[in-house]
């Protein structure tokens, strides 16, 4: 038999590679394995609406071996793609690149990591490179990729305010709309009663979406209670084709608006025979689109509201708003003519439900009861979308017509600059001057001056009751999860009748060409 050369020493190390293979094995079964071991049990995302979208502003991270959170810090957590919700940066004025200070805090108990943050934009950020496109943000954990996380590993999703409201379905006056309603609570729990109602009109960008992204488009229904007032909140969701644009010169469009507001004014006056709300205190106010649907509200149902905020309103009474873009080939009337226009249609005719026939009829409008309704009109002097002149000539019209109830406050850009809102990109944000209404409740401010107004009782109880079997109300609690995982809004809605995409290339076009700086991710 023959023998390889070095067999004996080949056997050897053969024998020695085994043993040291098998005590390797040994010990990488002893140690941690982070990494792939299911580690984290849930995350919990807790947010608030914000100016622009959702935000969140803490987590709650639940692991099952709490020793590998016990010893960590906030420099052992980075968070990327985390910006504000507004997609601007005031600052720089163009597009917000993800925060550099992530504000990061930790606090530890038993297996619970709490971590609070930065508020920032859940829906991610936007690529600055003017695509329109948004980056998901991710939290990453530096010592332990175990604990890094992103949206979709949210377990479930806290939204302060809109956790606490009920989403129904109305029907009434040849439409079904979908609604939410928020209602104060008592300490036990009980819906409070007899309390103040605002109505909010959500703009034309949130026609083609759904409630619940509306709801999170900005801070309409969400603001006034974060506020701290004890106050219910009305939203209808529009689903109509863009309620506001081109609406003064089109029959059609006008008798829909006044449609949907005819739904609504039979669901308030249903809350206020179910006791929930004061007859005395209630309250419409609406942006952009929605800022034109509360005036045309108004003017259908002067005597339901004790006050109104008309915020940047569109104009679906007169035209005013689309004589300003050159391509359209037509030239804005002259100031005062736009005047006369307004005064003429507060005198004229809106459109009603009329039970008996089951149809939308024209009727006069009670011009007298219109001025007798405060109204706060609202608008950035240099809106691009709407133009200010709305607000301008709707208040003079009603000073002429003799009302000394409204009120106008125009904002210049540094106004705006103070709640956030930047003037640069051809000035796209100046529109949301609703920012501005909704995050200020100091004293005169336009949502501290609403809650200060109140009406005279003149309708008697038999006119004022409503038949209950008037409108039908469906439950959509089916739609109201605790746990997100689908994703939410993609585009910034504007208020007008489009996204940010469109319109912003309009305007960038107008306003000469940008440089957009590129993010270098951390």
């Amino acid at each position: 038999m023959k023998v390889r050369k070095g067999g004996k020493n080949m056997k050897s190390k053969k024998i020695i590679a085994a043993s040291l293979g098998a005590a390797l094995s040994l010990s990488m079964l002893c140690m941690p394995v982070y990494a792939t071991s299911p580690t984290v049990s849930s995350i919990v995302a807790n947010t608030q609406v914000g100016d622009g979208q959702r935000e969140v502003s803490s987590f709650e991270i639940e692991v099952s071996d709490e020793s590998i959170i016990q010893n960590l810090t906030a420099a052992d957590f980075d968070i990327i793609n985390n910006s504000s919700t507004v997609p601007f940066d005031v600052n720089t004025g163009f597009w917000a690149e993800a925060y550099q200070d992530d504000g990061i805090e930790l606090s530890v108990s038993g297996n619970k990591l709490e971590m609070t943050v930065n508020p920032f934009c859940y829906a991610g950020i936007y690529k600055t490179d003017g695509s329109f496109q948004r980056l998901d943000w991710e939290v990453k954990c530096l010592t332990n990729d175990a604990l890094s996380f992103k949206a979709s590993d949210v377990t479930t999703v806290k939204t302060k305010v809109l956790d606490d409201t009920e989403r129904k379905t109305f029907t009434y006056a040849g439409l079904t709309r979908e609604y939410a309603l928020y209602l104060p609570k008592n300490a036990d729990g009980s819906v409070k009663k007899n309390v103040p109602l605002v109505v909010w009109n959500h703009g034309g960008g949130e026609y083609k979406g759904n409630l619940e992204d509306t709801l999170v488009a900005n801070k309409g229904l969400t603001g006034w209670v974060d506020a701290g007032y004890d106050v219910a909140v009305l939203q209808m969701q529009v689903g109509n084709e863009n309620y506001s644009y081109g609406a003064a010169e089109n029959e059609d469009k006008k008798k829909l608006i006044d449609q949907n507001n005819a739904l609504q004014a039979q669901l308030i006056k249903n809350l206020i025979n179910d006791g929930n709300v004061n007859k005395n205190q209630v309250y419409v106010a609406g942006a952009s689109s929605g800022g034109g649907a509360t005036m045309r509200f108004l003017m259908q149902y002067p005597e339901i509201f004790a006050g109104a905020i008309a915020c940047c309103s569109m104009d679906p009474i007169v035209p005013v708003h689309n004589q300003t873009f050159a391509v359209l080939g037509r030239e804005k009337d002259p100031f005062d003519t736009i005047v006369s226009n307004f005064e003429e249609a507060f005198q004229g005719n809106v459109y009603t439900w009329d039970e008996s026939t089951q149809s939308m009829v024209s009727k006069k409008i009670d011009t007298q009861k219109l001025l007798d309704v405060p109204i706060y009109y609202t608008h950035a002097e240099n809106d691009p979308t709407c133009n200010v002149d709305s607000s301008k000539a709707m208040y003079k019209a009603m000073e002429n017509m003799g009302d000394k109830n409204n009120k106008l406050s125009i904002w210049s850009d540094d106004e705006m600059k103070a709640v956030g809102i930047s003037n640069g990109m051809g000035g796209l944000l100046l529109h949301w001057s609703w920012v501005k209404v909704l995050n200020d409740n100091t004293d005169g401010s336009p949502m501290n001056w609403l809650f200060k107004q109140s009406k005279v009782e003149t309708v008697s109880k038999s006119e004022d009751k409503v038949d209950d079997k008037k409108g039908s109300t469906v439950n959509n609690d089916d739609k109201k999860e605790s746990t997100v995982n689908n994703k939410v809004e993609k585009s910034v809605k504007t208020g007008d009748n489009t996204v940010i995409g469109s319109y912003a290339i309009i305007m960038l076009l107008a306003a000469g060409a940008y440089t957009a700086t590129k993010k270098v991710i951390r």
